[in-house]
């Protein structure tokens, strides 16, 4: 039996997904599995997967029905047999050393782990609105100690609640993290399944965060993040991650979708984040939606997205409503939380501005071709250092 699965939901998008695959089977144990749930149209990746299904670490289904996201990655999920489960995308990788931190683990009695995200990938029809082609190719690794820490769920969940769960930083994860099955198992029999909302990323951590005590924090790389020129990464590059519901291709293949009225109805990384956070916690923890900052959803809205005000001001005036509050009280908070977040981008920008290049001062190896070399690029890397987890773990 595996004591680690590692998870992938695709469609359409064969030309990454194989080189994924390759690279987490060019992993030297027997001790992972890797699922990848396929709901394609295309059949590409059904044909391309043939010459990998000689390995039996690799259990490969297809799926006739058109799936959503979260239905997609439910599905996979269910087909893992490892004792712990780790969720990437089709076009990212794992380290050769996740092996190692799962044994940590297991050795350990730690349920969940969550590593900083150190390298990255970007593949090379990766566009930036800014930089072009600046990124394409490359692999950015950044410093590191290698330090393990605990940390407390409860206390990540007040932070990510107050930041209206934008994103899943500061919480154990899922997606790029690592946890034990049955941890998701006890999300499922609660909330009747693994995902809920249209973000399994951020909903996979929140439902983490409520059933697990504390978390493994690791600085030390034990996946690489793709990024791809049709990925959400590659969208938000060029600034066209947002739009109406209705046309996004994203939101089309949910069915029945609740898009609650305190969520801006419109299309962006904040809104998607807001609404699979909010589903998330209804099934959780209804009496935790009372910590939901919705006023910093709607600030940090305002601020990314002006042009959607109209959907932005019309869920305000249903949150005062709901809620009962005075108009002058809840309108300061706003225009307070705007002018924090609006000081906070421009010296990011500013900041940014006086490192010019593509890379900003990361340091960065060019010229990989796809993610497997990615993958192999970053074990070349800490081999040349003599870093390994296995090590350093020893002296935490």
């Amino acid at each position: 039996m595996p004591i680690l699965s590692i998870v992938v939901a695709t469609h359409n998008r064969s030309n990454y997904a194989i080189f994924a695959a390759k690279s987490v089977l060019s992993i030297e144990s027997d001790l992972i599995e890797l699922i990848i749930h396929d709901t394609s149209t295309d059949g590409k990746l059904a044909i391309n997967i043939k010459e990998l299904q000689e390995d039996n670490r690799l259990r490969y289904q297809h799926c006739d029905v058109r799936l959503s996201m979260t239905e997609n990655h439910n599905r996979a999920l269910s087909l893992a047999t490892g004792d712990y489960v780790c969720l990437i995308g089709d076009d990212d990788t794992v380290s050769t050393e996740i092996v190692n931190a799962v044994q940590w683990a297991v050795e350990n009695n730690v349920d969940a782990i969550s590593p900083r995200v150190i390298a990255n990938y970007a593949w090379p029809d990766f566009l930036s609105k800014t930089f072009g082609t600046g990124h394409s190719s490359r692999v950015y690794i950044d410093n590191f100690s290698s330090d393990i820490s605990l940390r407390k769920s409860e206390s990540g969940l007040r932070k990510s609640l107050k930041n209206a769960c934008q994103g899943a930083d500061g919480l154990p994860k899922i997606y790029h993290g690592i946890v034990r099955r049955s941890i998701m198992e006890k999300v499922k029999k609660k909330t009747g399944d693994y995902f809920h909302g249209v973000s399994p990323d951020v909903s996979g951590a929140l439902g983490i965060a409520s059933m697990v005590d504390s978390f493994a924090h690791i600085d030390y790389p034990l996946t690489i993040p793709g990024a791809a020129g049709n990925s959400n990464t590659g969208r938000s590059a060029m600034n066209a991650h947002r739009g109406k519901l209705e046309d996004d291709p994203h939101i089309k293949p949910y069915k029945n979708l609740v898009w609650p009225e305190l969520i801006p109805r419109f299309f962006s990384v904040e809104t998607v984040w807001g609404q699979a956070a909010y589903e998330t916690l209804s099934k959780l923890d209804k009496e935790k939606l009372k910590e939901f900052n919705f006023v910093y959803l709607y600030s940090i809205c305002l601020v990314n997205h002006p042009d959607y005000s109209k959907e932005i001001f019309k869920s305000i005036i249903f949150y005062k409503n709901e809620f009962n509050l005075n108009y002058f009280s809840m309108f300061s908070k706003i225009i307070y939380t705007i002018m924090n977040i609006g000081t906070r981008k421009f010296i990011r920008i500013f900041k940014r501005a006086m490192k010019p290049t593509a890379s900003g001062g990361r340091f960065f190896i060019p010229n990989v071709k796809n993610i497997y070399e990615a993958g192999k690029t970053l074990e070349i890397f800490l081999n040349s250092k003599s870093i390994s987890f296995k090590n350093r773990g020893k002296n935490v």
